[in-house]
């Protein structure tokens, strides 16, 4: 076959997996690129985010132009459905219009199911939990008009330090995140939803969040390509449409390259040719989309000057650039770069026509983003039979780590008089969260609870056993995760206490696994992993005995374990 020397990719190019395109599919990506302005394709590159659902405001941005519109799934279901009709009706091309659903707190969708996090999931031992939690994002958003998401998350939770990846990964181990990712991906793709895997070339051994800094990961080639190389390509190999490209760095690879190398190591993922183009796509087999981090993070604008940057992300292998400062100016910063020469016509017209082929794959010629019918929401949005998956998760994720003193399962009849440690005033980054229902649970159960007061000595009697409760997920921009002791017991030296000096204590933690590390002599340790509802009663029932305890832990927490002294 003659390539048409029109498109900067040819028709096997634009045919082949992940977009398997048919010919009537192919030809609207052709004769969509072939009527497009130098200036349409450029807005086309760009994907911002929309936080002001008024009608003037959604139609003001898709009135600009992009290839897409981000929107919060926590946002109010009448006004996600009607923003995502006034954008697709307004489009010239359909909008991709995504998300970042990555469940639990902060990324479920508010008026739908709510549903633990990845690590929660891989707890219990099962992928078809991911296939579930996949499908699970497909139904809920793609009701209220989304065709995307940025999940899952393919990182590593190797390093307990960091914040950022933590609980937000499936596990610490290679394999168990190539089963649980590659069901994802196949349970999105089977409800017509696009998924991404996240972050190349691979993050969670830095302790360090891209959102403040470039961060990097500093496996030698080997390991990476026995771990995360792995993971990516078994991304490929599912057929995974969209990859995002981190603010990330990997020294390993500019080394192997030696004097080919095109990028200093320093320059991370998102901004780097040789990984991009090179070990992604050459050695990696990637033909899908590629997504940058979002465009306003440290660990990309450090970089340097945005006008340089803008062009140089697409110039070396993004196609998407996401979340731009300001649209006009990015817009502006991509023209300017074509002009100077910092950015190739050629990249640009690759990067339009993958972005066009996503679309066409996901039948946005045909439908236009059209929304499902509002009859069809028992069926899509909440209801019982996602609950019903919600709950197995919640059930079977829970891991007990130790319990030296076999203080479980605990009863109103030996442990009626229980004292709760925990935090009040929760929050993510992007605003409060809701205080713990637990310890009504537990009242419900028979139990007496009492809250330890911050600030006050320990009562050191009247009690019959003790419990934390820590709720703090893995979650981007979040720089502490720790017990916060301080926040528990009190300012120093409150903060010194520990309640298993007095009573027997089981502490658990509904989001980060490795707060063992902090207290290696706490006698009793469960993790929970996610704090969302279904998993606090979940937990309560686990902790009375009225459920069993299931779950298997996905990282390496043993190794916080006290020592014996001789």
């Amino acid at each position: 076959m003659t390539h048409d020397p029109r498109f900067a990719l040819d028709d096997t190019t634009l045919s082949a997996a992940p977009f398997n395109l048919t010919a009537e599919a192919l030809d609207w990506v052709k004769t969509t690129f072939s009527t497009m302005t130098v200036s349409e394709k450029l807005c086309q590159i760009i994907l911002p985010m929309c936080r002001d659902l008024s009608p003037e405001k959604v139609a003001q941005l898709a009135a600009k132009g992009p290839g897409g519109i981000h929107r919060f799934p926590s946002f109010d279901e009448h006004d996600l459905r009607a923003s995502a009709e006034i954008a697709q009706a307004a489009a010239k091309i359909p909008f991709l219009m995504t998300a970042d659903i990555e469940f639990s707190e902060k990324g479920s969708v508010k008026s739908g199911t709510a549903f633990p996090n990845q690590m929660a999931v891989a707890a219990t031992g099962d992928p078809e939990n991911a296939r579930k939690m996949g499908a699970l994002a497909a139904r809920e958003a793609g009701y209220l008009g989304f065709c995307a998401s940025w999940t899952p998350v393919g990182d590593l939770a190797l390093n307990h330090r960091s914040n950022v990846v933590n609980t937000r990964a499936f596990s610490d181990d290679t394999d168990t995140t190539i089963a649980f990712c590659t069901a994802y991906i196949e349970g999105a793709r089977a409800e017509g939803f696009a998924s991404c895997l996240k972050h190349f070339p691979g993050d969670g051994l830095d302790d360090r969040d891209q959102h403040f800094v470039t961060t990097h990961n500093t496996m030698g080639m080997s390991d990476w390509r026995a771990s995360f190389g792995r993971i990516y390509r078994a991304g490929v190999d599912a057929q995974v449409p969209v990859i995002m490209a981190g603010h990330i760095t990997l020294p390993a690879y500019t080394a192997e390259l030696g004097a080919d190398a095109r990028c200093p190591a320093g320059i991370p993922a998102a901004l780097n040719a040789d990984l991009l183009l090179g070990l992604l796509r050459k050695e990696t087999g990637y033909n899908g989309v590629i997504v940058s981090d979002a465009t306003g993070m440290v660990g990309f604008s450090s970089l340097g000057r945005r006008d340089r940057l803008v062009p140089m992300c697409i110039e070396n292998g993004c196609d998407i650039l996401l979340f731009p400062n300001d649209f006009d100016e990015d817009l502006g910063y991509l023209t300017d770069g074509l002009d100077s020469g910092l950015l190739s016509q050629q990249r640009v017209d690759e990067a339009v026509l993958r972005i066009l082929a996503l679309k066409a794959s996901l039948g946005l010629h045909k439908t236009r983003g059209a929304l499902p019918d509002s009859a069809l929401r028992h069926e899509r949005l909440g209801g019982e039979l996602h609950a019903g998956w919600s709950r197995k998760v919640a059930q079977d994720c829970l891991t007990l780590i130790k319990d030296d003193i076999a203080l479980l399962p605990l009863s109103p009849e030996r442990h009626r008089r229980v004292l709760i440690a925990e935090k009040t005033g929760r929050r993510s980054p992007s605003g409060p969260l809701p205080d713990l229902k637990i310890a009504e649970m537990l009242e419900m159960k028979g139990f007496s609870v009492t809250r330890l007061i911050p600030g006050a000595p320990v009562p050191t009697e009247g009690f019959d056993v003790a419990l934390y409760l820590s709720a703090e997920e893995g979650v981007s921009a979040k720089e502490d995760l720790g017990p916060q002791w301080e926040r528990l017991h009190g300012s120093f030296p409150f903060s010194m206490e520990r309640l298993w000096d007095y009573y027997p204590t089981v502490y658990v933690s509904l989001g980060t696994p490795f707060l063992l590390y902090h207290m290696p002599q706490c006698p009793t340790y469960l993790n929970a992993y996610s704090a969302v509802l279904p998993v606090q009663q979940a937990l309560v029932d686990a902790l009375t005995g009225d459920a069993p305890i299931l779950g298997t832990s996905p990282c390496n927490v043993a190794q916080f374990g006290f020592p014996e002294i001789a």
